[in-house]
């Protein structure tokens, strides 16, 4: 589904009802977001109330490409993985985040997967094509019902099994498709090195507040964006060139807490 500018302009007067109506069917059992409302915060969905008619018709986009790029890269990512029959991709419009500051606009494209049957991509009017592949890929990686995330509760996902979960996503994806990250070039070895040694020592927390800035990055405590993806496929790409695997699925098979113990500079 291609939850377009076009349909945000003609539901405007009734936004936020349309928009739970439409996130709510997207919501399952095995859903880690079961509220319609923090879907539509984590893509700023509401904001589209505070636009004027022109703001919110320039983010459109071609929507023929996006659904032949987006049945393209399911087509792909089918040749390596299973997806449940099911799965709905909705694609939504990019708003800018912080950390987009100094990207071009082409590459605001983010997304989150919700459930081995629901996955949302947020795009910029003109979207890098190779970036939206990559990053569909690495969710639809997640979206596998075979992933054993489906086996851990959102309140207890200890940090190891975030790093498993990020990085063979990462490594999966980028077996596939080009590498355009924008985010790598910051995690330098000098950055690993003060990185690595935080990542061991809290593997097993289940704290919000100490993941996050592992996670995603924190100004705060000098940590990059997105530190924890780089940091994530590093240590799946030192494992594999240790133990070898023969097919992409087999990356769910991998030890958490083995992948990052077992990984250094």
């Amino acid at each position: 589904m291609q939850l377009t500018p076009q349909l945000l302009f003609k539901n405007k007067n009734n936004l936020e009802r349309y928009l739970h109506n439409m996130i709510e069917a997207t919501i399952t059992p095995n859903s880690w977001m079961k509220e319609g409302r923090d879907i539509a915060l984590r893509f700023q969905l509401e904001k589209f109330l505070e636009l004027l008619t022109e703001e919110i018709r320039s983010h459109s986009w071609d929507e023929q490409l996006i659904h032949q790029v987006v049945s393209e890269t399911i087509e792909v990512v089918k040749e390596y993985i299973e997806l449940d029959d099911i799965l709905q991709i909705t694609i939504v419009p990019a708003l800018p985040f912080p950390w987009f500051k100094n990207l071009e606009q082409s590459i605001w494209i983010n997304g989150f997967t919700n459930s081995s049957q629901s996955i949302w991509i947020a795009i910029p009017p003109n979207p890098d094509i190779p970036f939206l592949r990559y990053l569909l890929a690495h969710e639809l990686h997640h979206a596998a019902p075979q992933n054993p995330i489906y086996q851990l509760k959102v309140d207890h996902f200890p940090l190891k099994d975030w790093y498993k979960m990020e990085g063979t996503a990462e490594y999966f994806s980028l077996q596939i498709f080009e590498d355009k990250r924008w985010w790598k070039e910051s995690f330098t070895p000098e950055v690993e090195e003060r990185y690595i040694s935080e990542a061991k020592r809290f593997l097993h927390t289940i704290d919000d507040n100490v993941k996050g800035p592992l996670c995603f990055g924190s100004l705060k405590n000098n940590i990059p964006y997105m530190a924890g993806y780089s940091f994530a496929y590093n240590a799946v790409k030192d494992y594999l060139k240790r133990f070898p695997i023969e097919h992409l699925n087999q990356l769910f098979e991998l030890d958490a807490e083995e992948l990052v113990l077992s990984y250094n500079l």
